[in-house]
């Protein structure tokens, strides 16, 4: 709905719809809808599109910016994502093998995130990934044995895991999820924002892989930093999770990105690149500002150009028009 200059988008907050506070638009579209007006707290009728075609408001958000309102920079990554993926078409051209002990309602919207993952990114998957979805890790050992491929350490006895916990992990054409804490006997777990983000998290990942190839060690200059791996994986999770209506963005955002005490402490981004870092958050922080800032297709093109001048620092240069240093510098002087 237009109104005032401003564009206003229903959006969905728990079980009610209401809308947001509205973002400028560059000059009126007409036809302008003048009744009904937004109000701060409408009841939209059920059959009214939740959101407008992003390509029709502008986000005020000014790129690299150093000064803003953090959720000004999340609706600008947030729409530019939509804009770029457009209406997708879900496609369940993936090879899927499942624990028959995984429920049928959570079945039901695990395949139908992954159905729409998939779908989101078929021009660079082509239907060659193997998803395993199991509850207990004996179960996934066996289930990836039994189909000739692995997960993580080919030494271990589980794939991805030492056995005490949930283990997700993916690689160039596989993705694995097991929610053993879910599916344990007299289970105190639920399915927060983050375990309902994993099948997308994981299935991004390899889509990352289809675009760049394996992430080999550090020392290839075509390695990618964790903070760049796993934070987008981590946005991308959560922005289908609340595409789908399974939760909220902001309510995932809020744990891992603006209360997450690991960030109390300010350590610079470019540290987040090791297995003793939490490079989840912080790294999520980064992809929104690099998203707002050069859109979805180009922050894409940074593992796409990775591969093709064979570096990270050219590839990343290639994709977002500024050296990887100065957007080091860029997001540090933003943080706060």
């Amino acid at each position: 709905q237009i109104s005032a200059g401003k564009s206003f988008t229903c959006v969905k907050q728990g079980k009610k719809l209401v809308w947001n506070k509205g973002v400028a638009v560059k000059k009126p579209v007409a036809p302008v809808v003048a009744s009904p007006q937004p109000s701060a707290s409408p009841v939209p009728q059920p059959s009214v599109e939740p959101s407008p075609s992003p390509a029709t408001s502008k986000i005020s958000f000014t790129p690299w910016a150093s000064t803003f309102v953090a959720e000004d920079m999340v609706e600008a990554a947030l729409a530019k994502t939509s804009e770029y993926l457009g209406n997708v078409k879900p496609s369940n051209a993936y090879s899927l093998t499942i624990d028959p002990a995984i429920t049928p309602s959570d079945r039901e919207w695990i395949t139908k995130m992954l159905d729409y993952t998939n779908g989101a990114f078929s021009d660079v998957l082509q239907g060659r990934v193997k998803v395993f979805l199991g509850t207990t890790h004996e179960w996934s050992a066996s289930a990836m044995r039994g189909a000739g491929t692995w997960a993580g350490d080919p030494g271990a006895p589980f794939p991805c895991s030492d056995g005490s916990r949930d283990a997700y992990c993916a690689g160039p054409d596989v993705a694995l999820m097991t929610f053993s804490d879910i599916y344990k006997p007299n289970s105190t777990y639920g399915w927060d924002v983050g375990r309902l983000s994993t099948p997308a998290h994981e299935m991004f990942h390899t889509v990352q892989f289809a675009l760049n190839g394996s992430n080999i060690p550090p020392s290839n200059p075509t390695y990618m930093p964790r903070w760049i791996m796993e934070g987008s994986a981590n946005y991308f999770g959560f922005y289908i999770v609340d595409k789908l209506g399974l939760g909220t963005y902001q309510e995932g955002r809020k744990g891992q990105v603006t209360t997450n005490p690991g960030y109390n402490t300010v350590v610079p981004l470019v540290q987040y690149d090791n297995f003793n870092s939490d490079p989840y958050g912080i790294g999520r922080a980064a992809s929104e500002y690099l998203i707002a800032s050069v859109g979805f297709e180009n922050f894409l093109n940074i593992w796409k150009f990775t591969k093709s001048e064979n570096s990270f620092v050219q590839g990343f240069r290639k994709a977002t028009g500024i050296e990887l240093s100065d957007f080091y510098s860029k997001f540090e002087a933003a943080r706060g």
